[in-house]
């Protein structure tokens, strides 16, 4: 069986109608009162490297239209092993951007407006959201069903949000 988590800055997620099906989820934690001034998503580059400050590591189902040069994915050390060891492997990457297809390589100033992680550590998907909330704002995490809702907002206590994280 097969799981998976998409992230959003949490302005995009309340301009496609995130705010309503939030409210409809089983789980929902971290909603505001009043929804967050709309600001311009983290570029791809921007995005990898909130990764690489949170530790983060995973497979990447994106193509970079730029080589690598070292801003890519962090490739996972040990596959076999690295849950157990409270590894932060983010599973298989997705990195969504307007108008473009899955299959398009992206650019590194391209706005991502989504991530999809499939099979990752829990643990992981909330240390890459912390780093990308101090950098760009707020964003919503949902399971693939949305029956869990988790909003982590710049200034989240960490420890606070690690013990109401439900994955």
């Amino acid at each position: 069986m097969s799981w998976f988590m998409v992230a959003m800055p949490l302005h995009v997620a309340l301009e496609n109608g995130g705010l309503a099906r939030a409210a409809d989820a089983s789980l929902s934690f971290g909603l505001p009162d009043e929804p967050p001034v709309a600001g311009e998503p983290p570029t791809v580059v921007q995005v990898l490297s909130a990764f690489r400050q949170a530790g983060c590591h995973g497979d990447a189902w994106f193509r970079l239209a730029v080589p690598d040069c070292g801003t890519g994915l962090a490739v996972c050390p040990d596959h076999v092993n690295c849950s157990t060891v409270g590894g932060l492997d983010l599973g298989e990457v997705m990195l969504g951007v307007d108008g473009r297809s899955r299959s398009e390589p992206l650019e590194p100033g391209d706005a991502v407006t989504d991530i999809g992680f499939r099979k990752p550590a829990g643990g992981a998907v909330l240390a890459a959201i912390l780093a990308l909330a101090s950098q760009s704002g707020p964003w919503l995490v949902c399971d693939d069903g949305g029956d869990c809702v988790f909003v982590v907002s710049p200034g989240d206590d960490p420890a606070h949000l690690a013990a109401h994280w439900p994955w």
